[in-house]
């Protein structure tokens, strides 16, 4: 399998480790609100994802297999790190995990989507008008195009509750990278074969708002419920996005959680 170059940023300190993956849509620039207390006390590393932000965005079938050879490719330098993933990235956690448990030393999943399978994936995000398009692959390539063309320089304005660079951001891929990412990692889940082969090897928090309206609460909060090391912290205004709505609450969980596995 090709290899393919993932951009990556580096605070480095004398510290544990943390890499952050961002989620579908997002850059590493997610990531940069709120990230100072994390960077006074941890070597952070983030990355773009294969496909999107200042990566490379080849036009192929996003499997689990090509975000899994990118991420172990552009981390081989790296021993032992803690793993932070957002939505997409979250998922991509779980999986890398399990096939690197001896270079995970736990993980932090915010706002995991976690579907049954495809038919339930359809069925919750359907609820929402915008939730047909992104479950049909036709007219989400359309949706993505047309985002691309017609609006994309607006975003920032018509976005505003969100931080200018994450709006400015959501440009950042092409629309394989973001539609085939989608089916292949989030409708198409392998989470539960991943968190079978993982067996618990490694301490575990998720972060959960009970208001999200992309990835459905209860079927994380089941899930956790269910493990023998996994922890779950529920948030409950901050949506989708916990790390930019409740950024405090986040970092107080993800350092109390880290210090007790050290």
């Amino acid at each position: 399998m090709k290899t393919y170059k993932l951009n990556l940023v580096e605070f480095p300190r004398a510290a544990p480790k943390l890499v952050l993956l961002h989620g579908l849509g997002g850059t590493y620039r997610y990531w940069l609100t709120g990230l100072d207390q994390l960077k006074q006390n941890y070597h952070v590393i983030l990355i773009d994802l294969l496909g999107f932000g200042d990566s490379e965005k080849p036009w192929i079938n996003y499997t689990k297999s090509c975000h899994l050879k990118a991420l172990e490719d552009r981390l081989a330098e790296y021993d032992q790190f803690f793993l932070i993933g957002h939505s997409l990235g979250a998922a991509l956690s779980i999986a890398y995990s399990a096939r690197n448990p001896t270079k995970c030393l736990g993980q932090i999943l915010i706002s995991l989507p976690y579907f049954s399978n495809e038919k339930h994936a359809y069925s919750w995000l359907r609820r929402t008008p915008s939730g047909w398009l992104m479950t049909n692959m036709l007219t989400a390539i359309i949706t993505c195009i047309v985002t691309r063309r017609v609006v994309g320089r607006f975003l920032p304005k018509i976005l505003k509750e969100f931080p200018k660079e994450v709006a400015e951001d959501l440009l950042k891929h092409n629309f394989l990278s973001s539609t085939t990412s989608l089916w292949q990692i989030l409708y198409r889940s392998t989470i539960p074969l991943d968190m079978a082969l993982l067996a618990n090897k490694i301490p575990t928090l998720c972060i959960h708002a009970m208001n999200d309206d992309t990835a459905p609460y209860l079927p994380v909060e089941q899930l956790v419920s269910e493990q023998l090391n996994w922890d779950f912290k529920a948030l409950k205004n901050s949506a989708h996005h916990p790390w930019l709505w409740d950024n405090s609450a986040c970092q107080i969980a993800i350092e109390q959680s880290i210090k007790k596995w050290i």
